[in-house]
Formats: C-alpha cells, structure tokens, sequence
C-alpha cells in the first residue's frame, strides 16, 4: 500500500513538473510608433483568462505556454497578435488606431485624411442620418456641425430647410450652399433619400470652397452615397413608422368671451351662431410617417455595385398636407483594364405633394391664422352645406375651409445621373473625364371650386397651373498626379470644366367656371393669355491645385480656379479665386515626443477667394425687350455691362488637438469673411424710364469662432459613453450700400410698414419699427417713443428694434451603450435671436371680427388701468404698428432627437443568417425650451438665410414625432 501511495505521489509531482516544463516566463516592453513607453496595454494569452497589464515604463512579465499566443490591446491602438515560440523577450510597438484622425474625407476633386486637412470642414456620417423622421437629409444635420446654422422653414411636409454657412454673404444673390452629389453639382439636396447617403463633408472655408470658384461662396456640402463591396453581396431593409401631433396649442377666446369682445367692438351679437368651436382641435391632427427602403450591393470581377429604392411618405398634422416621395438610386464601378475603370451614377426621385396654405394672414387665406382667428361661434358648414365663414368679414374662411376647399399639388420629378472614364497612365498619374446631368421637372396644380366657399364663388372659380423644368449639363476633366520621395509628398491636379443650363416655364390661369345658366363648366370663360419664360447660361472654368507634405508635419496646399460666366458682359466675364493653406503638425515635432497626453497637435491656417453669380438673373447685364401678347415688344431692362461677381474673402485659424489615445478630440477656428462687390439697386434719373439699376457696390463682413469637442467618457467591455460638442459664434454686418443707398427694406407685412432694415454697421435681419412704451394708462393705446422731440409720431420715429441674428449656436449630442442596447439624444439650440411675431398683431389687434388670444382678456377697459393689453378700437391699427411689442427673444433650447436601439448579437444572428437586425425608437422635438409665445420659434415666413429672417406670421410649425422602426441586414 505504501509503495502504491509513493507512486502516486511521484506521477502526480512529474505530471506538475512536465506543466512547469511547459510554461515560460516572458517579458518585454510595449510601446507606441514614436518610442514611448505606453502604461495599462492588456497582455493576455489567447483562449485563457490569464493576463497582466504594463507598468509606468510599458514593461511588462507574464507566464505562458512555450506554443501560446499573446494579445497585446490598448484604447486608441490597433490590437495585434504576437506567437510565444519559446521567447523569454517579446517587445512590441503599437500603432494608432484613431478613426477620427485617419479617416478619409472626400474633399473638392479628390480626397485626403482628416488628419492632413489644413482647411475648415465638417464630416457627418450616415449614422447620424439614420432612423430620423426626415423627407430632406440636410435636417438630420441639424446641431451637428459647428459654423452651420440649418433652419427649418416650415413644419409642412416636403417644406425646405435654409442653411447657413458661417453667415451671409449677400444680400440680393443666393445665400445657399453649393451641394456636389457624388461629383454631380446641385442647388438642392432635398430630393435625395437620406438612408443612400454614406456621409457630407461640408467646406466651411474659402480656402476649402475655392476649387469650387463662384459656386462655393456660401460653402460647399460633398455628399457621397453608398456604394458596393467586392467581399460579398449584401442585402438591407430598412423601414419605420410612426405619428405626429403638435407639441403645444394657443390659447383663444372661447364663444362666451368672444361675442363679449364683439360686443365691445359695436358688432351686432345677432346671427353669430351657437357654436363653441375649437378650430384648433379640428385644424391640427395627427399626422403619420412611413419609410420603406431595400438596398443590394456587391461585386462582381473588377467592379462593385449598389442599388437601392425607397418610398417615404410623410402626412402632416394639418390634413390634406402629404407628401409622397419614390427614390431609387444605383452607384457602380467596373475596371474593364488595368489602366481603365468606368463608373456610373444614377439618383432618380419622384415627389407628390398636397399643399395647404400658411405664412399668411386670414385675410390671405392661411389655414395657420385662421385657426387661430376665426369666430369660435361657427361650425364648419353653413346651413346649405358650403364652408362657413366670418359673418362680419366676407372672404374670411374658416380654417377648414381653407385646407380643404382648394385642390392644390405640387409634383417634381428629378434625375440626377453621371458616368466617368478614368484612366491610369501610371501609379502616379490618372485623367478622369465625366459628364453629368441635374434635371428637374415640376407641375403645380391649384382649383377652387366657384361654389364651397365664399371666396371661391365670388371668383366664380378660379385654377392655376405651371409647368418648368431645369435641365443642367456638366463636363468635368481632370488630371491627378501623386509622387512620394522619401519624407516628401506631392500631389497635383488639374482640370477644365463645361456646364450649361436651359429654364423653361409656363404659367396658366383660368377664372370664371359659372356658365349664363348657373351651370358649372369644365373650363373657365377668363383665360388670360401666358407667355412662357426661357433663359439659359453656361460657364467655363479651368482649376487647379497643388498640395505639399514633408515628414508628415508641414503641411501645405494651394488652389486656383477662374470661372466665366454668362451672367456678364465679356469684359467682366471672368472672375478669379486663388487660396493657400498650411499647416504644422507640432506633436511630430521633438519636443513634444515625451509628452504622453498629446496624440496629435496641428495648427491650421488658411486664406481664399470664392465668388457668387447667383440670384443675380441669367441677362441682367444686357438691354432686354419683354414680347407683349398683343404680339409687340416693351422694353424692360436697362443696360448694364459693369455687372460682375460678388466676392468673399476668408481668412481662417484653426487648431485640432487629440488627447488621451484619443480620448478627447478639440478643434478650434476663428474666421473673418469679408464680401465685397454686393449687388445693390441704385436709384438712377427717371428720364431713363427706370427707377433703379443694380451695381456692385455694397459689402458685409461675418467674423466668427467655432469650437468641437468630443469626448469617450467611458469605455468598458458592456458600457460606453460618447459625447459631441459643438459651438459656433457669428457677427454679421453691413459696411457698405454704395453711395446712392442708405437703406433696403425688407420683411413687409400686410397692411403694415416691413419690419426689417437694411444699413451700414448693422447685421442682416434687423428689426425696424416703433418702440412701444406699453399702454397709457389714461387713454388705452398703446404709447410709441418720440424718437425724434418734435411732439408727434410719424414714421421718421421709428428705429432698431431687435436682431435676428443669434448670439450663438450650439448642440450637444450623447451616444450611450450598454450590452446591445444603445440611446442616442441631442440637444440643438439658438441663443440671443430675437424673433418678429407678426401673428400676435392678428391675434392682439381687438379692431376686426376675428378671433383673438387670451391675452385680450387683461385688455384696457377704464381709465387708470396698468396692463400690457391695449383697448379694443373697431377698424383701428395704431395699436399693431409695427413695433417692439411684437419682438420676441427668439431663444430655444430643443431635444432634437433622441433614440433608443437593440442590436442582436451575433449568436442570434448566426441563428436567423443575418448580417445585422436592429429594432428601435425614435423621437423627433421631444422637448423645446423657449420664451417664444408662438407655435414654433424655429420656423420663418421668409427664407432663413436672407435678410428678411427671423419673422413668424402664420407658419405651418413643426410637430412632435414619434416612431418605430427595423433595421435588417443579410
């Protein structure tokens, strides 16, 4: 027994012996490509739990099978894999894996890594495009890019967006960026379906814009769709669905209140009905949104391919408005040699919309307004069944009415397609030739019937209707060359483009659709004759670029483009916008290897030249004869060869910094853009038979700062925490209107003087009016300031009122995981705008029949009373001047969107064979904080980015949605 126990022991203590035998202890030191050390890199071996991490020196001892594999993983760093093979002594040199830093970004003719950029742009992902409610891709932008301020114009489904880069340019011309789909350029990207879009990379800077020349003076936004892969074909589903409904309501006068209110203004109480109507609640619904698209892509021999169709539908809080939209979009390359690769484009989107009236008063038909104001003591039918309307104010329907009586659609067809030719002489050197076409195609429809409502049968009918379309040709050539030598890379491209567009439109009108008998007839007896408008341009351009880097740390790039246009007479014809930047890599400087916190340091620095020959008409320098439909000819435009480009110059400093292994990520820049050459109407002797002729005399300057911040906050195996921080600052103003103009009006509002001025040392967008002193407590008016000390008010006491310019601008957005779960939300908002409520002078004015807003319960009503309300006057306007008392801090904070998502993991997928499948939610304003008395205090009746911004006057606002949708792929 004990000579068994003894050879247990010994099998037992040799089979201990054999596993010592087999593990060995390794040793060695981690560092990162510059030589340093790196503290806490994970050494573990493969398939087992056993592990150690690196000391403060990047040392590292662990013991392992002679035969195992070490891990080797570190945040910010590439893991990689090293085989044990009985060495005592492994070191090992990390590399950086910073995405952000190494991305590729498509920029102007050409693309570059994000970490060798010396100009200003932006690059916004298709992740941040996804599971939005959203018809136009540029509204998922929306708080995400720093220097970018995107509006949303109305809440109405298909409605645009104005944007606006680092401020305005221009006064008369366009303010709008410049979009290039896939290399085809555009003046809009609504059409496009924002699940085919891989990322935007938007051009902040003229430097960055100049390869553009006059298209890029407001910026220029790169969108490349997604394309295929060689690996394998893959297969996607994407779809949501969803509802809507307005996120807060106005209060109104009830019935009761209401007839009290007539009473006072001395109408007659009889024959106003014995409703209490809320128009709000029967105006104002439930809307719904469903998104379908399904995608393939892949390769074949040589080439890859996508193709994608999708169809969105998009149904308003304010029935009939919808909008329907088909897409279908195809992307593919093929290499036919080794020298020679064909690629081909096609985007093709077909819009229906169903229009309902608003950015109007009542007495415009604005379903909006009328809402609002109309008498709550009627329904929605008369007695005989036609539309009811205000019984003191012929004309004046009620709100469905207003909706509902007219037929009115809009439909859009557009095809946006190009192939290319490219081919490759040598590594270095390759042509690219293409050619492009932008073609839109629109009909407009509108017929009100000469019986439902009161306006439609004192016309006795009316229809409208138009037809266009815009056809843009482009061809491109350009030549591309690259040579590396040692520390030196060079790269150099050249290129002349050709593009022309033709415009065709025709209008048509027809009223009277009562016959002699009463009868209604298919067609109106009151046809005007239409003439229909035709115009054209084209330009020829010639571009060129040169970029310069030693070492990786100095950094330099030139670009150059002249532009001839059509829009100028022959000796203005061309204009010429050169720019330079540079850039200093410091952290690949010396002095700065031992400090372990910096990843990467550059500062930037850039200076350019863009112009603008937009919005300024496609013949206004020549002498024009309009043809009249009694066959003869009126002369219409004056001569004006002296015409030429409106230009921006931009000068722009700007610092990116990556720290922590890229745990934080800043970037800085500060601008200031100066325009000069602004198009301006002078006045001119009337002898001329013209009032006014437009010359490029004015200027405005935008200076600004921008910061981003973004920031890994937590990074565990279950649970991760990114936030993205962006913040812009912009002053705008005026320092020129020539000689001739002290000032341009703008913002009219009906039956009132306009609200905004334009001068010199003031911004874009300035309120203009009377300054309201409140109500005289003696009289009940309102009391306006004497600006002037001459006793009276007139117009010459009106003065600056408010801005519409912001003070700033900013988003926060914050992107959470834990296991499969994942919960995005951001924050958008404006600070420092004031807004110019113009519904409030319907709503507050107490001198018509139309129904007002509570707060004309407070109104004056006996000598001595302190309120903010002023008397009720019957057909009286002096208490809705114009004034103060209807600016508004414009101010908001939004939750824009917020989205909780479950992921399946790849144990689950493997059992259902697929690739991805993604359940989620989605809200859309969530939440809004703002002082803002209106629906909405982002929407405006103007454009956004014009100098008539920041006005409200019954806007169709944007909604609160929600929805639920699947992401599936195989």
């Amino acid at each position: 027994m004990r000579k068994k126990f003894t050879l247990l022991m010994v099998c037992i203590l040799c089979g201990i012996s054999l596993s010592w035998a087999q593990n060995i202890t390794v040793k060695g030191q981690v560092k990162d490509q510059k030589g340093l050390p790196l503290p806490g890199v994970s050494v573990k071996v493969k398939g087992s739990n056993q592990g150690a991490s690196t000391a403060d020196n990047g040392t590292y001892t662990i013991s392992a099978p002679q035969n195992a594999t070490l891990e080797f993983s570190f945040i910010g760093f590439k893991a990689i894999e090293e085989v044990v093979n009985n060495r005592t002594t492994i070191n090992v040199t990390l590399s950086d894996d910073n995405q952000q830093l190494n991305e590729v970004l498509v920029i102007g003719y050409g693309t570059t890594t994000k970490k060798d950029l010396t100009t200003a742009v932006v690059s916004i992902s298709s992740k941040d495009l996804e599971n939005q409610p959203v018809t136009n891709p540029l509204q998922a932008v929306q708080g995400r890019a720093a220097g970018v301020q995107i509006s949303s114009q109305s809440g109405k489904p298909g409605s645009g967006v104005a944007i606006t880069i680092r401020g305005n340019t221009s006064i008369n011309a366009s303010n709008s960026p410049l979009y290039v789909i896939d290399g085809v350029t555009s003046r809009d990207a609504s059409f496009l379906n924002p699940t085919d879009i891989e990322n935007l990379v938007i051009l902040k800077d003229a430097s960055a814009a100049a390869i553009y020349g006059s298209s890029g003076a407001n910026g220029v936004i790169l969108i490349t769709t997604k394309k295929g892969s060689s690996d394998k074909i893959r297969v996607a589903f994407n779809a949501f669905t969803g509802f809507s409904n307005l996120w807060q309501k106005q209060d109104v006068l009830n019935r009761d209140q209401y007839i009290a209110l007539m009473s006072e203004l001395g109408y007659g109480v009889s024959g106003l009905g014995n409703e209490n109507t809320d128009w709000q609640d029967l105006t104002f619904g439930t809307g719904t949104q469903n998104s379908y698209q399904a995608s393939v892509s892949g390769g074949v021999k040589g080439g890859v391919y996508s193709f994608s169709t999708g169809y969105q539908q998009d149904k308003g809080v304010v029935a009939p408005a919808k909008l329907d939209k088909y897409t279908a979009h195809f992307n593919g390359s093929q290499s036919i040699t080794k020298w020679l690769k064909l690629t081909g484009s096609a985007a093709i989107t077909q819009s229906n919309s169903i229009d309902v009236s608003d950015n109007a008063n009542v007495a415009r038909g604005g379903t909006i307004l009328s809402a609002l104001t109309t008498p709550p003591t009627i329904g929605i039918y008369a007695a005989n069944g036609t539309y009811a309307f205000n019984p003191y104010k012929g004309g004046s329907e009620n709100p469905i009415a207003n909706a509902m009586a007219a037929k009115n659609s809009n439909r859009n067809f557009r095809f946006l397609g190009a192939f290319a030719a490219e081919i490759n002489f040598t590594p270095a050197l390759s042509f690219k030739s293409s050619i492009s076409t932008n073609n839109s195609d629109g009909r407009y429809s509108y017929f009100l019937d000469p019986y439902s409502t009161d306006y439609g049968r004192s016309q006795k009918g009316i229809r409208n209707a138009n037809f266009s379309t815009d056809h843009v040709w482009l061809n491109e050539n350009i030549l591309n060359y690259t040579k590396n030598v040692g520390k030196n890379a060079f790269t150099a491209t050249g290129g002349m483009t050709l593009q022309e567009s033709k415009y065709y439109y025709l209008g048509y009108n027809e009223q009277n659709f009562i016959g002699t008998s009463g009868q209604l007839l298919d067609r109106g007896t009151s046809i005007p004759v239409q003439l229909p408008t035709a115009s054209q341009w084209s330009k020829r351009s010639y571009l060129a670029r040169v970029t310069y880097a030693y070492d990786g740390k100095y950094l330099f790039s030139s670009n150059f483009r002249a532009d001839g246009s059509s829009r100028f007479a022959p000796a203005n014809r061309y204009g010429y916008f050169p720019s330079a930047s540079i850039g200093w890599r410091i952290s690949g400087e010396n002095f700065l290897k031992d400090v372990k916190s910096i990843n990467d340091l550059k500062l930037r620095a850039s200076w350019g030249k863009v112009g603008n020959d937009e919005g300024i008409g496609d013949y206004s320098y020549l002498e024009l004869y309009t043809p009249t439909t009694q066959g003869s000819y009126n002369f219409s435009q004056l001569a004006n060869p002296t015409l030429s480009w409106e230009e921006t110059t931009q000068t722009n400093i700007g610092l990116d910094l990556s720290m922590f292994n890229s745990r934080i990520v800043f970037t800085a820049d500060a601008y200031l853009k100066k325009t000069d050459g602004l198009l301006i109407q002078q006045p001119i002797p009337n002898s001329t038979g013209f009032g006014s002729i437009t010359r490029n005399v004015g200027a405005m300057e935008n200076k600004g700062i921008e910061f981003v911040l973004s920031t890994k906050n937590f990074i565990r195996d279950k649970f991760t925490w990114n936030t993205d921080l962006n913040f812009s600052l912009n002053r705008n103003k005026v320092t020129s209107l020539g000689d001739r103009v002290s000032s341009i009006n703008f913002g009219g509002i009906y039956e009132r003087d306009a609200a905004i001025r334009v001068v010199t040392d003031r911004p874009l967008g300035s309120f203009y009016g009377y300054v309201s002193n409140g109500v005289d407590p003696q009289t009940g008016n309102i009391s306006y300031q004497d600006i002037n000390g001459d006793g009276s008010i007139t117009p010459a006491d009106r003065t600056f009122i408010g801005s519409a310019q912001p003070s700033f601008t900013y988003g926060v957005n914050n992107t959470f995981t834990y296991g499969n779960f994942g919960l995005n939300f951001l924050f958008q908002g404006v600070q420092g705008n004031d807004m110019f409520n113009a519904s409030r002078m319907e709503l507050e004015g107490m001198n018509d029949s139309k129904n007002q807003s509570t707060t004309v319960l407070n109104r004056w009503t006996t000598p001595g009373q302190i309120t903010s309300i002023p008397k009720a006057i019957k057909d009286n306007t002096t208490n809705t001047y114009t004034s103060s008392r209807f600016v508004e801090d414009g101010s908001y904070l939004r939750l824009k969107t917020a989205t909780l998502s479950y992921n399946f993991g790849a144990m689950s997928l493997g059992k259902l064979k697929m690739s991805k499948l993604m359940l989620y939610a989605t809200g859309y304003n969530l939440l809004t904080f703002t002082k803002y008395t209106g629906f909405d205090p982002e929407v405006n009746v103007n454009s956004a980015n014009g100098p008539a911004m920041g006005i409200d006057y019954g806007t169709y606002p944007q909604s609160r949605t929600f929805l639920f949708g699947v992401n599936v792929g195989f």
